[in-house]
Formats: C-alpha cells, structure tokens, sequence
C-alpha cells in the first residue's frame, strides 16, 4: 500500500468520525456530561445506544404520603439527583416519555419542590411531537395504581397540567416554539384546548383531606390562575397548590 492510499484512508476514516461527532445525537458533549455522572463513560454512552427496548422502562412512583414524608425540596436530591445533567443528553431525551414525565412532575408536586414542578412542566410542554399530547396520557391503573390517594392527585394533577398549558396558549406561546404576538393584553388568544385524558373524568374526590401543599386552599394562597370553574385539586379534596405549573 502507497502513502498516498494509506494516507487518504486515514483523512477519510478521520472525517467520517468527525462528522458522527457532530450529529444530531451530539457524541462528544454527551460523552462530556456522562464522565462527570459514570466512571465509565463510554460504556454509559453505549447503554444509551441499546435499542432494545428504546424507551425507557415506566415505573409507578410512590404513593403521596411516602413522598411528602421527606424534607421539603429533598427528594430530588436523593432520587433524580443527575436528572438535569441527564436532560441535555439528546439519547436520553429521545428515549423519555411522557408518561415518565408526567410520573415525575407527581413526585415533584408530592416532594413540594417547586423549581422542579416548573422545570419538569417546561420540559413537557416544549416535547410538541404528537407522542407528548396531554390527552394521550395513559391510566395509571395500567401501571398498577391501586391507592385512591395517588390517582386522586394524578387525576387532579392531569386536570391541572391540561389547564396549565391553555393559559400558556392563551398568552400566545407555542409548544413548537412559534410563539403568537397578541394585539391586545385583555384579549385571549384563540387556540385550540388542551384537554386532559378521558380517564380523569372517572376519579372521585376522596373521603379526607389529603394536604400535599400544608398553605393550600385554606390559607391567603393567590391560586387564581386556574381558568376552571373548579381547581382540580379542589373538587377533590386535595390540598395543592398549581402556581409553579405556570411558568414562562
């Protein structure tokens, strides 16, 4: 083999590994953020590639109670710890769903952790493929949820992210990011409603207060934002307050 051939195989091999470097799944920054989350980078790297199954496995979470049973704001800390740094893995993100999604910003409620009930919301609401439509959240019985508290709050929870991103909407942001100017601040936009999943429909209000947020509806708490006729946390007696669903 001549130089010349050798050489021209070496630029050649050389720019096919540069040009996958730069590809939508962003090899090398992602690299750079599993070295500081696993000893083993490239073997973290490559768990991310494993196709089978692609996204990622759907757990029920813990019931309301064992979460609000921790310190405020340090649940997170103990079970998401790398969450954010996971989050700007674009294999990471792709393999996410919403119903894994939807789980944590429960948690997030439930751990009363309010940066992260409102990061977890954005996070949501600017996934816009037809995959991440509010309304196609599945029941979480399918997962098996037997425990009134828990749907209860999921249900009401749903209720209250579907009332969330209208407000957005209502304001002229987009989840495509092609947000809308309005011409007038006292006039809603027109949109189309985001609407809960059927299954919410189903849950009833339970027997005895359950207080996730201790200042809730009993207490001078501006809640108002809620479009409804009835906070869904409310007509179910929950104690909750939905203020960091509605970020911007």
């Amino acid at each position: 083999m001549s130089l010349v051939v050798w050489l021209s195989k070496k630029y050649r091999r050389f720019r096919w590994r540069l040009q996958l470097l730069h590809t939508p799944f962003r090899f090398r920054k992602s690299l750079g953020i599993l070295r500081r989350l696993d000893g083993h980078p490239y073997l973290a790297l490559l768990r991310l590639l494993w196709p089978v199954p692609w996204y990622f496995p759907c757990r029920l979470p813990p019931k309301p109670r064992d979460i609000i049973a921790y310190e405020k704001e340090t649940y997170f800390d103990q079970h998401y710890s790398d969450l954010y740094e996971l989050r700007i893995i674009p294999l990471w993100r792709w393999r996410d769903t919403p119903q894994r999604s939807f789980f944590r910003l429960y948690e997030a409620l439930c751990a009363h952790d309010e940066p992260y009930i409102g990061y977890e919301t954005e996070y949501f609401w600017k996934r816009s493929s037809p995959d991440w439509e509010l309304e196609k959240l599945r029941d979480p019985i399918e997962y098996g949820c037997t425990d009134p508290e828990q749907y209860a709050t999921m249900a009401s929870l749903a209720e209250a992210l579907a009332d969330s991103f209208n407000w957005r909407l209502g304001w002229g942001f987009r989840r495509d990011g092609n947000h809308v100017e309005r011409d007038d601040l006292r006039t809603p936009m027109e949109y189309t409603p985001v609407k809960p999943p059927s299954w919410t429909s189903n849950v009833p209000a339970l027997e005895e207060t359950l207080v996730i947020h201790d200042y809730g509806r009993h207490a001078d708490f501006d809640d108002s934002y809620f479009t409804g006729s009835v906070q869904p946390f409310e007509k179910r007696n929950i104690d909750a307050s939905t203020a960091s669903l509605r970020t911007i």
